[in-house]
């Protein structure tokens, strides 16, 4: 009878949530924005805002805060600022003032980061 070679079996931590995602090709929440310009919030700077995934309960406080005219003769998305601006507010966990405090490069980026969630899969 011949002994069967031994199997090694090579056990490794499994792999981190956002690292599996990046895989998946799925979005990783919250994400974490880099300011230009810091803002003050609660009495801090804040050199970065993170934000977490909207729920259905945030669009109905704030809004949609994305219009997606599909049926144009050039298909456009605009930006409800009110709503946006709430929004962000909410899902960055800061007072609506240090939202307005945003360099408006640092708010554009912000409002087409959080897009994707306010308009239909296609």
């Amino acid at each position: 009878m011949t002994e069967e070679p031994e199997t090694k079996i090579e056990v490794t931590e499994p792999e981190a949530p956002s690292e599996v995602a990046a895989v998946n090709g799925a979005d990783v929440w919250p994400r974490v924005l880099p300011l230009r310009k810091p803002i003050k919030a609660y009495g801090n700077e804040l050199k970065e805002l993170k934000f977490r995934e909207p729920t259905g309960k945030d669009i109905d406080a704030a809004g949609n805060p994305v219009l997606f005219a599909l049926y144009e003769n050039i298909p456009k998305i605009h930006f409800e600022a009110k709503a946006m601006t709430e929004m962000m507010s909410r899902l960055a966990n800061v007072p609506r003032s240090a939202i307005e405090q945003m360099h408006p490069k640092d708010w554009n980026n912000a409002a087409w980061v959080l897009a994707g969630f306010f308009t239909p899969d296609l």
